[in-house]
């Protein structure tokens, strides 16, 4: 592992959360004796809440390690980052190096701000990137453009060692351990059935939270379009919507254990679709979702799993939908 003593390098806070850059359609939808029962069409319109550049965390680890990566490596470090590693990209690691910027910061540049670190990668590494993967990154998958610098003590003594590279990060910019090269995988931003997505002041989703907590949405289940559209060379949108409108309803049901568990959970039912650079980037995965909107464009907070008899939207217990003409159902208060 790392020597302490090295100069030390630091990342950038991590690119805005993908954690759900989508546009998503929301159908309101209630499952009765095998029947899907249509409320109304929802457009939910948002990108999840980016992160904060400002409060992102920094890394600091061995320069050596950091002047010693070539396109390919991939690093690790456990919860104290200086003792960043290489290891084989099967195992966990936190960071594939991509490559080295075309260019660094002067000489007699002051050591710089997270902000302006990140600028400098937004900037600089998405080109290396796509030459090193051969393709762009999805924009609205689970893996995100970085750069790794050296850190401030090394900095001062001159070092400018940068280097690009790519690495999943929750909601708050913290590295999170994958396994295996990215080439090689699948893009999608997925979680598995049952994961919880947090929730912002601003009525953004933002990374898995535990489902006590109040969110935004809850996976239900993850469909691989590979099944569906084995050949396409990107499947339109409406072409997606019409197989996860038949397989999203069904998928839940088997979700809930109960023909009539969407419906006595009062929320919407849910997905997203894949654009064409998704596509083309190599993402094949999409999730359905429980989640609700009173205006169509902010999430209402939900609180509890969508199965749990203590389920809360917006802080109260969920109302049944019914059939049009039938009397208003009484709010949940029981087991489902």
């Amino acid at each position: 592992m790392a020597d302490d003593t090295d100069p030390q390098p630091e990342t950038a806070p991590a690119q805005k959360s993908r954690a759900g850059a989508w546009t998503v359609r929301a159908v309101l939808a209630a499952l009765i004796v095998g029947a899907v029962a249509i409320g109304g069409v929802l457009f939910l319109t948002g990108a999840f809440e980016p992160k904060n550049e400002e409060k992102a965390p920094r890394l600091a680890a061995s320069g050596t390690v950091l002047a010693r990566s070539k396109p390919g490596t991939c690093l690790t470090w456990d919860k104290d980052p200086t003792t960043m590693a290489p290891v084989d990209c099967l195992e966990s690691h936190k960071f594939e190096v991509a490559g080295e910027p075309a260019r660094t910061l002067p000489e007699n540049a002051p050591y710089p701000t997270e902000s302006a670190i990140a600028a400098q990668r937004d900037q600089l590494c998405p080109p290396v990137v796509t030459e090193y993967l051969g393709k762009r990154l999805d924009p609205m998958g689970r893996f995100q453009t970085n750069l790794l610098t050296a850190g401030q003590k090394a900095w001062e003594s001159g070092d400018r060692t940068m280097r690009c590279g790519i690495q999943v990060a929750d909601g708050a910019g913290n590295a999170l351990e994958t396994k295996g090269k990215v080439v090689n995988q699948d893009q999608s931003l997925t979680w598995p059935p049952g994961t919880c997505i947090g929730l912002s002041d601003r009525g953004k989703p933002t990374g898995p939270v535990e489902c006590t907590k109040p969110h935004a949405l809850e996976v239900t289940s993850v469909i691989d379009l590979r099944q569906a559209f084995p050949d396409a060379s990107w499947p339109t949108k409406q072409q997606q919507e019409d197989y996860l409108g038949r397989i999203c309803p069904s998928r839940t049901t088997g979700w809930f254990g109960s023909q009539d568990g969407l419906r006595k959970s009062g929320l919407q039912l849910a997905w997203n679709t894949l654009s064409q650079p998704s596509w083309t980037a190599g993402s094949r995965s999409v999730i359905c979702f429980l989640a609700s909107s009173k205006d169509t464009v902010t999430y209402t907070p939900i609180t509890g799993s969508a199965k749990s008899p203590g389920l809360l939207i917006d802080g109260k217990p969920p109302v049944m939908p019914t059939f049009p003409g039938a009397k208003p159902a009484e709010p949940s208060t029981g087991p489902r």
